[in-house]
């Protein structure tokens, strides 16, 4: 199963495998509440704004600097991928459709 992403002519997905994602954003809800929202909605239909797919760019970012270390090389490949579709929503002002299987 799959998220599906789109957004400004692009298409990113989150796979079920990369969970540990929002289960380690789940350590420190605080600090990352469109990352919780996001995982809140999984198997739903979302759309985000610009404003939100930007700031789920600076919660991905600071993800990887609290828990890359332990996480992994495919970890940092997976936010830096995420990280890349969110920031060119929010530069494009496009809103992003999602879609769970």
């Amino acid at each position: 199963m799959a998220f599906d992403m789109y957004a400004a002519g692009l298409r990113e997905s989150i796979d079920e495998q990369d969970a540990t994602l929002f289960a380690l954003a789940a350590e420190a809800p605080g600090d990352f509440p469109q990352l919780n929202a996001l995982w809140a909605r999984f198997y739903g239909d979302v759309k985000l704004d610009p404003d939100q797919a930007g700031a789920l760019v600076h919660e991905l970012l600071m993800l990887h600097a609290r828990f890359g270390a332990q996480a992994g090389h495919r970890f940092a490949a997976l936010v830096l991928r995420l990280a890349q579709f969110f920031s060119a929503a929010h530069r494009a002002g496009a809103v992003v459709r999602c879609s769970g299987d």
